[in-house]
């Protein structure tokens, strides 16, 4: 974050014609987009990974429930039930379930122990989870059919998340190609319309038409310009696009990343 923000000063400085560093390599927005790709890039992808986790944990919780529910059957014990099923193994969810089963052999209640378990994977379906199953072993009953319901359940909202964001994935995929079509539709004006009026200024440079002088356009300052619009329009649409897809900002933050390197490449290469 610290050099993120030093990069965002040294930006607002060669904007207003103080150069940090000699030979001009680089230009005010190169030290932005350097700035903000520095800082939102490392909370994204940072936030995917864990997410991803999450996901992999959540896809291994119903096998899990649906073992210590045919344990249970066979006439184990809570406890046994869930050392039995923690041998196996659930890729991510595995040391979550090992750590469960330790507390629960070092005499910490069954209770507390899904609560901790449920804290540590820190999702809406693990709290869900754990208040299902302390709520029905209170009240008692067939243990097996606890966690085959609980199992159940959690089967229900993955299909109920899948749908929403296969619903969701085509307004995603829409502002996405949003932002392709308004940068190919940005960088074509560039070279057309405003390629002929810098041929045109340069035939014409210092000529007056009707007293009327025909004034000089800069191309880096309308390179810079068009560059904030594709910039503002790969934060926003990044944002929004993965928020829609997934449901959560940082993914959104993830998409951000990369349509505002994808711009950039494409200012460096193509304009």
């Amino acid at each position: 974050m610290g050099v993120s923000s030093l990069l965002l000063v040294f930006g607002l400085l060669a904007f207003i014609g103080i150069s940090v560093v000699p030979g001009g390599f680089l230009t005010g927005i190169d030290y932005i987009v350097f700035g903000v790709l520095g800082c939102i890039g490392p909370i994204g992808f940072y936030n995917h990974v864990k997410e991803k986790r999450k996901r992999e944990v959540e896809e291994k919780l119903p096998d899990f429930l649906r073992d210590i529910a045919s344990s249970s059957a066979s006439g184990m014990t809570i406890f046994d039930s869930m050392k039995s099923a923690s041998e196996g193994d659930y890729g991510e969810l595995t040391p979550e379930l090992k750590m469960m089963v330790s507390q629960l052999s070092w005499g910490i209640s069954i209770e507390d122990a899904i609560n901790n378990f449920a804290k540590r994977i820190n999702t809406n379906e693990a709290k869900r989870l754990a208040v299902t199953i302390n709520k029905a072993l209170e009240v008692g009953g067939n243990t097996s059919s606890v966690f085959n319901a609980a199992a159940k359940e959690i089967d229900q909202i993955k299909r109920v998340e899948l749908q929403r964001k296969t619903e969701m994935s085509m307004y995603s995929i829409v502002i996405f190609i949003s932002f392709f079509v308004f940068l190919a539709v940005i960088l074509i004006i560039n070279s057309t319309i405003f390629a002929a009026l810098y041929d045109l200024q340069g035939q014409m440079a210092g000529q007056t038409i009707a007293n009327m002088r025909i004034a000089q356009i800069d191309p880096n300052a309308v390179k810079d310009m068009f560059f904030v619009f594709v910039f503002v329009q790969s934060i926003g649409g990044g944002i929004l696009g993965g928020f829609m897809m997934e449901g959560r900002l940082s993914s959104g933050v993830k998409q951000a990343f990369v349509l505002i390197l994808v711009s950039f490449i494409a200012f460096k290469v193509l304009f």
